[in-house]
């Protein structure tokens, strides 16, 4: 039999739910602004996974996708407990921006760039949001940080091998991922920050990973149903819902994949996507042609590799109305 489960203000016993807030702060004119949590407690023993979403104010669909887990998930028939950050960032999830806004002269922060275990709750707000998700990642022992990107682009889970502390962990992580569904790309070499959701749990040892939904600021029916899939595949590995995985819509890619960087614009103008995301393409194949206002074109931005993109970013809000030095493309490749 599970024991009650505790976070914050937040009680759960076992078979039940709670819902309430990670945390708060206070505005200058006395709002108060949380981080909104639900607990799913389930009857038995198990493990703590927790998911949090817009952690990027302008990637909603993870939180359509964790509230209909939320919903569909009967705790008296679960194991372990679902810890669900429905909106990791209230800040830029209100004005639809990627990082926080300006809300204290020092702020503007990426929520995903900022320490949260160890994490500074004495800091500016952003901050302090990110130290009340570190307590949660605290008690876990999965996470899961779910983002988007904008159309168009596949949906593809990011792992860091490397970053993962030892050999039981990496097998976790790598377990999850292959359970979700997406196809799975190694963020590539290197230590790897330890910071933001991800970063924070694997240099403690906790396996975790970034899947990335398409269609970032939109809730429609695909792109959250594909994280409500995922989300609960994961939980059915890990041995918290009983049943089969259910296949995603759009299946993975077979192979073995490590990011490559990203393209660039050196012109600016609008932004021409010739080539699918998904789709091998060669070194110089015509990737994005920049054309002015005029309609005559400035700059054929090509592909610097063997490899394929897997999302075209474009300028503010994913415009394809770019300035030149925009980065508009991130690449991967085939590891071998």
């Amino acid at each position: 039999m599970a024991d009650h489960f505790g976070l914050a203000a937040m009680q759960a016993a076992p078979g039940e739910l709670a819902k309430g807030y990670l945390g708060q702060v206070t505005l200058a004119d006395g709002t108060k602004v949380g981080v909104p949590a639900v607990i799913v407690n389930g009857v038995d023993d198990g493990p703590t996974l927790v998911v949090t979403t817009s952690v990027h104010g302008i990637e909603i669909n993870g939180t359509g996708a964790l509230l209909r887990v939320v919903r569909e998930v009967n705790p008296r028939e679960m194991k372990g407990t679902l810890v669900a950050v429905t909106c990791s960032n209230p800040f830029a999830f209100q004005v639809g921006s990627y990082y926080s806004p300006f809300v204290t002269a020092e702020d503007g922060m990426n929520l995903g760039s900022v320490q949260m275990w160890p994490a500074n709750p004495e800091g500016v707000l952003t901050e302090r949001l990110g130290a009340f998700i570190g307590k949660a990642l605290e008690v876990a022992t999965h996470a899961i940080d779910v983002h988007s990107n904008p159309d168009a682009a596949i949906p593809f889970t990011i792992v860091n091998r490397t970053a993962a502390s030892n050999e039981q962990t990496r097998n976790e992580m790598n377990k999850m991922a292959s359970a979700w569904g997406f196809t799975v790309i190694d963020s590539g070499p290197g230590p790897g920050r330890s910071v933001g959701v991800v970063g924070s749990s694997l240099a403690h040892g906790i396996p975790a990973m970034t899947p990335e939904l398409t269609g970032d600021m939109f809730l429609r029916e695909d792109n959250t149903r594909a994280g409500q899939i995922g989300i609960t595949n994961v939980m059915k590995a890990l041995g918290m819902l009983e049943g089969e995985l259910q296949p995603q819509p759009i299946p993975p890619m077979e192979g073995d994949f490590v990011a490559a960087g990203r393209l660039r614009t050196e012109k600016g103008g609008l932004m021409w996507v010739k080539q699918p995301p998904g789709k091998l393409l060669k070194t110089g194949d015509v990737v994005v042609e920049m054309t002015d206002l005029w309609g005559d074109v400035v700059e054929e931005v090509k592909m610097p590799i063997d490899g394929y993109c897997w999302s075209f970013t474009g300028g503010i809000a994913g415009s394809h109305a770019v300035t030149e030095g925009t980065p508009i493309a991130f690449l991967f490749k085939n590891s071998s």
